[in-house]
């Protein structure tokens, strides 16, 4: 069972796509408020995935990203937005994010991004 940690300044988006992963087979080890909450959050737990969304206020998904690859350049992170803008795009490219999934978010398409 593939552990994460999902990341969302949203309450209420946090909480349901963490029990929607859970019914899924998904472990979620963890949740966090923002991109800082998240690096600490990594730190701690080490799970196969983050789910990361982008666009929070102080700490955003590109400062959690960032940190999260100082800590293993390896880690597997998928980013949540919905955001498309070409200036987003070609700053996670460079940020070598693992995958982009875009809001609204396809559970069942999620599900498999994490396992595979």
């Amino acid at each position: 069972m593939k552990r994460v940690i999902v990341v969302d300044d949203d309450d209420d988006s946090r909480d349901t796509l963490s029990d929607i992963l859970e019914f899924k087979g998904v472990n979620v080890v963890a949740k966090a408020i923002n991109g800082y909450d998240a690096v600490q959050k990594f730190s701690k737990h080490l799970p196969d995935v983050v789910l990361m969304d982008m666009m929070m206020p102080e700490y955003d998904g590109f400062y959690g990203l960032e940190n999260i690859r100082k800590i293993d350049p390896n880690a597997k992170i998928i980013t949540i937005t919905a955001d498309q803008t070409e200036e987003t795009r070609e700053k996670l490219k460079k940020m070598h994010h693992t995958m982009i999934i875009l809001k609204p978010i396809d559970t069942d398409k999620l599900v498999k991004m994490i396992n595979e």
